[in-house]
């Protein structure tokens, strides 16, 4: 009896990990990559520097104006 009860341990025990390869298999994603590793890039061909007309007009902020009294605690 004992013995029967071994086998179906081993047996149920294949069975369940056939089952968990099957479901591994069957639920990959892809995922993002996050290796943020320094190295060579792969594209080394050389890129031309863009001419200044080129680049869109950008119309940006003014300039932070600096107070114009001290900054005094009282």
């Amino acid at each position: 009896m004992t013995e029967d009860l071994r086998q179906k341990e081993i047996r149920l025990k294949k069975e369940l990990a056939q089952v968990k390869a099957i479901n591994a298999n069957a639920d990959t994603k892809l995922r993002k990559t996050k290796d943020f590793s320094v190295g060579v890039p792969q594209d080394t061909t050389h890129k031309a520097k863009p001419v200044s007309a080129d680049v869109p007009d950008v119309v940006t902020l003014p300039p932070k104006r600096r107070n114009k009294k001290e900054n005094i605690a009282f």
